[in-house]
């Protein structure tokens, strides 16, 4: 077989049944998870002007919008606008895979009114295809700044979408074809509300190129299987040893986020916050921020103009994707190493609430991102969210140091059920979302293989 071909057959074949007995509990973890990161991030600006430029849009359909869920719309326009509502915040985890096929085949699946079973044999054929994809991603075209959730998340989307829809093997290679040409997303845009537009686009991608496909649209049924491109470094080798038979869920594992800042940032984020708790930070009022120095370590009487620097120390393009050393909003300040660890310490942690303009804009806060220094370790670049990154507070007295090996979310470092649990609440709370939904919500998320129609799940949040 061809790679294009042993990929379409793997997105046809795939049966829950007949997968490991280990990775149902693990796909399940991930999508909850990324439900919940989708109900936090609607309230967002960047979902609301989503949601409005969808309803403007006035196109057919029954599908839920999130942010909007007084009004009905075609299964491609819910994707787009529930894809951005799941990775404005960036708490989705890593790669990204799940913040595209959740709205996907939640779009997909509620125009189509599948079971549970259904819906998560979709999503799990997108997440393997994109993530395979990702890691067969040519070095040139990871050089160009190309971001992997738009590029391959858009071909996974489209082999979830192809799924739910009922493609034939044949049919899914020329949806494939088609979504080769419709993905899109540049590294230059991250900090801004582009980055989770990449992501909306790309579960929309994959129900237009499916929806094309239906209705006899042509393309290259090939796709993979051309000299160069963006996917010259994937092999033949890779698509029949690794599709349905070792799993992302699985192996390596899904890698979670404790934080809601990019993947790359938790582990000196996680640094950052222990040394604020373990020697004395105390959290304080912004409101009095100019009044008053704050306590960094209350235990050696530190404060924050004590602070003489701050060092990082990782192997060299760790933070790459922290473009953003001086932010002034919000966005950018999620894609600032400077800001992440100059609030951390002050603040005590990192959640959505240190991303508002009275933090970002606080002289305190400020003033630690003059000092915050990032330093390239005699280090090999491990995968990421593995490898030593040191964190060094230093003081006129002392240094307090703190090195982090896996982030905390890790397959090494994992959040249990219990936690994945309080933060869907948190999430579905920052969301808008109150009892008895809340918990009915859980419950149907927790086994949402069972349910017979993904409708009733959606229903939940109709007004």
């Amino acid at each position: 077989m061809a790679m294009t071909e042993d990929i379409a057959a793997f997105v046809a074949s795939f049966n829950l049944k007949t997968a490991p007995a280990e990775l149902l509990p693990r796909v399940r973890e991930a999508f909850l998870d990324s439900f919940g990161v989708m109900l936090a991030g609607s309230r967002e600006q960047s979902a609301q002007i989503a949601a409005r430029w969808v309803r403007s849009q006035g196109a057919v359909g029954q599908c839920t919008v999130i942010a909007a869920p007084d009004f009905r719309t075609s299964p491609a326009n819910a994707a787009l606008a529930n894809g951005v509502a799941a990775h404005t915040l960036d708490y989705d985890h890593f790669g990204h895979q799940s913040a595209v096929m959740v709205p996907c085949v939640l779009a997909a699946g509620k125009a189509k009114g599948v079971s549970g079973r259904a819906l998560i044999e979709a999503y799990v054929v997108g997440v393997e295809v994109s993530t395979l994809l990702a890691k067969g991603m040519s070095k040139s075209a990871q050089e160009l700044g190309l971001h992997p959730a738009g590029v391959c998340g858009s071909l996974g989307a489209t082999a979830a979408a192809a799924r739910i829809l009922g493609l034939g093997p044949e049919q899914i290679r020329v949806a494939l074809g088609i979504a080769a040409s419709l993905t899109a997303g540049l590294s230059q845009n991250f900090g801004t509300m582009v980055k989770p537009l990449h992501v909306g686009n790309a579960a929309r991608n994959g129900i237009v190129a499916t929806e094309l496909a239906t209705l006899g649209f042509t393309a290259n049924s090939n796709i993979f299987d051309q000299q160069g491109g963006f996917f010259g470094a994937l092999t033949a080798a890779d698509t029949r040893e690794t599709l349905g038979k070792k799993y992302r869920f699985s192996d390596p594992g899904i890698a979670f986020k404790a934080y809601p800042c990019p993947y790359s940032s938790q582990r000196a984020v996680d640094a950052a916050i222990k040394i604020a708790e373990r020697d004395g930070v105390t959290p304080y009022s912004s409101q009095r921020a100019v009044d008053a120095a704050i306590k960094i370590a209350e235990r050696d009487g530190v404060t924050p103009r004590d602070v003489i620097e701050i060092t990082c120390a990782a192997a060299p393009n760790t933070f790459r994707v922290l473009i953003h050393h001086r932010p002034t909003t919000s966005l950018e300040a999620k894609f600032s190493l400077e800001y992440l660890l100059a609030a951390g310490l002050v603040l005590r942690t990192i959640n959505e609430e240190c991303f508002e303009l009275k933090h970002v804009n606080d002289p305190v806060i400020r003033d630690l991102v003059q000092k915050v220094r990032s330093v390239d370790a005699p280090l090999q670049r491990e995968t990421p969210g593995e490898g030593d990154v040191t964190v060094q507070v230093r003081t006129r007295a002392v240094v307090f140091e703190e090195t982090v090996t896996y982030a905390p979310g890790h397959p090494k470092n994992p959040l249990t059920w219990e936690k994945l649990v309080e933060k869907y609440r948190a999430c579905a709370r920052q969301g808008a979302i109150q009892e008895p939904v809340l918990s009915r919500s859980l419950e149907m998320l927790s086994r949402i293989d069972e349910i017979d129609d993904v409708r009733e799940l959606l229903q939940l949040f109709a007004t």
